[in-house]
């Protein structure tokens, strides 16, 4: 880790992630606070035009897949096709983690081996067991998977007296609420219920069909099972809900849909609350829910909450605040809105994270983990610029990597020569099988030629060691 004098802060490398649907967001503990590194990362994979992994940035047109809110596919049976080939879920939410590992890696000025990473409170065994395979994947020790709910309660911070507060966490994807208690011994959960299917992509949806709907009508054409004319509207569709939090009106601009439709829809605030207010009146009764499990088991109801407290990017939608208020018979300086709602999972994933001592290596014995790992980062696109790193960071390469390997593998030369290196001080057959497993993975990944250069770069390189034992 990068060194400090006493003044600058000392970035604890041990990161807290919130795995969103729609955006990923990490935080660090700095020495006196969880400090949210810049750049929320999209939870978007799709791939470029030479057929390379991309993470965290829409497509540059129509015609290339992508990948987008793999969270709610997590703990299910579905194959999802990019690169010609087919992924698993967790493959997926692998690429995701190895993108924030690198990112928190440059922001810190060092190795990060640690997380603990934040799942929707109603998420079952299969969806935490989907989790903790992606951070193996991702050559990550995960240390903790918090629930949202408790994210964000922790995040508050302790008081000096109890309060009990009304989590109501509306994200991408999923929603949470609990009943929480918060005071000087810590945070307790009340009560909790949740949908892991219900979220601000929902909304978008209700755009989505509403567009289709108006196109319909006017120019007298079904693109209903079109996926990219969906794809596009969605895309759309997204970008005008935000703007309708602090506008009363917006149009969708949809040029060229077809060789011979191009459609512009307008819509109100009106009209786009009326569409959501099915699903937040869905998420009242699992507040309801978790409201009675505290009432039953901790006397506990409506008017024992001390305040309401948003997290989650689809609570900024000024009707759901209004509708929150209502249900509670509270005024405005009742519900919190000094804490982004967007930030506040990644701070309460921090402040645990400080707990944990960081580990000096990845700790997987799984075999074909390493294989696997430097499989997926082959795969990968060069990364665009990170945030900047602290104090300048560690050097951009350690001594010995190749001088010619193709720039879009560097970092994956790289991660190959600080597993070969931490090798050469313990046991050589470890060295000898992350030396194989990387061949093995450059030559499953052939035939791009940039990997089979890497291949012959690294095997002259590092060759004289495949005979130890």
């Amino acid at each position: 880790m990068t060194e400090h004098d006493d003044s600058s802060p000392s970035h604890h490398p041990v990161i807290g992630i919130d795995l969103g649907t729609t955006t990923c967001t990490m935080s660090v503990w700095d020495g006196h606070q969880p400090v949210v590194l810049p750049g929320p990362l999209p939870s978007v994979v799709t791939q470029n035009p030479a057929g390379q992994i991309v993470v965290g940035r829409p497509p540059d047109d129509d015609s290339q897949p992508v990948i987008a809110g793999i969270k709610r596919d997590l703990g299910s049976e579905e194959r999802l096709r990019l690169r010609g080939r087919q992924y698993r879920p967790p493959e997926i939410c692998a690429f995701l983690l190895i993108e924030l590992k690198r990112r928190a890696e440059a922001y810190v000025g060092g190795p990060v081996h640690d997380a603990v990473i934040t799942v929707s409170g109603s998420a079952g065994e299969p969806q935490r067991r989907a989790i903790r395979e992606a951070a193996g994947l991702a050559q990550l020790n995960l240390r903790r998977l918090l629930d949202d709910p408790v994210a964000a309660a922790v995040a508050l911070g302790e008081d000096d007296r109890e309060r009990i507060y009304a989590i109501y966490d509306l994200g991408g994807g999923t929603f949470d609420t609990a009943i929480v208690r918060i005071g000087p011994d810590g945070v307790a959960v009340l009560g909790a219920a949740g949908d892991p299917q219900l979220g601000g992509d929902d909304f978008d949806e209700h755009i989505v069909g509403y567009a289709l709907r108006q196109i319909r009508e006017r120019h007298h054409v079904d693109l209903s099972r079109d996926e990219h004319v969906r794809a596009r509207i969605r895309r759309e569709a997204e970008r005008r809900k935000r703007e309708l939090s602090t506008a009363e009106t917006t149009v969708l601009e949809l040029p060229l849909l077809t060789a011979t439709v191009s459609a512009t829809v307008p819509l109100s605030r009106r009209a786009f609350e009326a569409m959501i207010e099915p699903d937040v009146t869905t998420s009242l009764g699992l507040l309801t829910a978790a409201l009675a499990a505290a009432r039953a088991e901790h006397g506990i109801g409506r008017r024992g909450v001390d305040q309401v407290v948003l997290a989650g990017v689809a609570t900024r939608i000024p009707a759901v605040r209004a509708r929150l208020a209502g249900y509670f018979g509270l005024g405005p300086g009742d519900i919190r809105a000094d804490l982004d709602p967007g930030e506040l999972n990644a701070r309460g994933a921090g402040l645990i994270a400080r707990e944990f001592e960081p580990a000096m290596t990845f700790e997987g014995a799984r075999p074909g983990l390493l294989g696997a790992n430097l499989r997926l980062r082959a795969e990968m696109a060069d990364p665009s610029p990170a945030p900047p790193a602290v104090d300048g960071g560690p050097p951009d390469l350690l001594p010995g990597v190749p001088a010619e390997t193709p720039a879009d593998f560097r970092a994956v030369a790289d991660a190959a020569h600080r597993v070969l290196g931490a090798a050469m001080d313990g046991a050589r057959p470890g060295l000898r099988a992350a030396y194989l497993s990387f061949v093995a993975a450059i030559q499953a990944a052939a035939p791009d030629p940039r990997l089979a250069e890497l291949g012959e770069a690294l095997r002259a390189e590092y060759g004289h060691l495949d005979g130890l034992v």
